[in-house]
């Protein structure tokens, strides 16, 4: 279901609403590499999603339907490939092959410029199938031997160009490690059989995003934390020749659960963190 909370214009709403994506087969790589618990919930419940969280898909959308202009000579683009593995039919869409270089092109943060495990999962996936496609085809133009990301950064901000590690365009190209075939072979089947379990197992802190515990070192009966810390060993180390501090872990936050899973609502698990979260 889509919501609109925020009573955004009429026209915002209908071209979120009429997303033109199509999927094939039993599931997609961008599904397969998802959760499966996530899955099993979708198929069970509701999904629920504001008009406000998919704004930047829809960015993403119009960018993509502005790069389709451009025909390569050697190679091919936005072409949906399809692979037959334990019992079902895979299906992944690239956006582009050129010159042996897989390419998907992303509208993300200057912050995900060391690129993410779900990039990496997907592009050696679609790899797989580009080569099958070879296999079957012996066409050259599906051999890939390179895989990368060509990053739009939204949030980007020439007056940072110059400070640590801040990418000096708006367009940044990831390199991303490309696995043996054997390898991808494996993940693929590890997948399929998560996903066609019938009762998955709940998302593991990795699938939820989680960010790193941080360690505050308090005092007395203030709020604010004197110190923090990466581990607790740190913590106790600073205070074993100070008086009045003690120690209190926060847990880092499960980032998917909370702002990008459009089952959350009826996640038991989640719905527990909810629960035991104090305001």
């Amino acid at each position: 279901m889509l919501t609109n909370r925020l009573n955004l214009p009429a026209s915002i709403v209908s071209a979120v609403a009429n997303d033109p994506y199509v999927g094939g087969g039993d599931i997609s790589v961008t599904r397969l590499i998802a959760p499966p618990f996530q899955r099993k919930l979708r198929r069970q419940h509701a999904t629920e999603e504001d008009v406000t969280d998919r704004i930047w898909a829809l960015v993403g959308q119009i960018g993509h339907s502005i790069l389709e202009r451009y025909k390569p000579e050697r190679g091919v683009a936005e072409e949906r490939l399809y692979i037959d593995r334990g019992g079902w039919s895979i299906s992944g869409q690239f956006d582009l092959i050129e010159d042996r270089i897989l390419t998907d092109f992303k509208f993300t943060s200057v912050w995900a410029q060391d690129g993410k495990i779900e990039w990496e999962q997907q592009l050696n996936l679609l790899r797989l199938l580009a080569h099958d496609h070879f296999m079957n085809t012996h066409d050259a133009r599906y051999v890939v031997d390179t895989l990368q990301i060509i990053a739009i950064y939204r949030d980007w901000q020439k007056s940072k160009v110059g400070t640590k590690r801040y990418p000096t365009s708006q367009i940044g190209v990831i390199p991303i490690r490309m696995w043996p075939l054997e390898e991808t072979i494996t993940y693929l089947d590890e997948r399929i059989a998560a996903h066609q379990h019938p009762d998955p197992e709940p998302c593991s802190d990795e699938e939820r995003w989680k960010a790193s515990d941080v360690v505050a070192v308090m005092k007395g009966g203030r709020g604010k934390a004197a110190r923090l810390f990466d581990t607790k060993q740190e913590a106790i180390n600073w205070i074993s020749d100070r008086q009045g501090y003690f120690i209190h872990v926060r847990a880092g936050e499960y980032r998917r659960c909370a702002a990008y899973c459009d089952v959350s609502h009826v996640c038991p698990v989640w719905q527990q963190v909810v629960a035991d979260t104090p305001f």
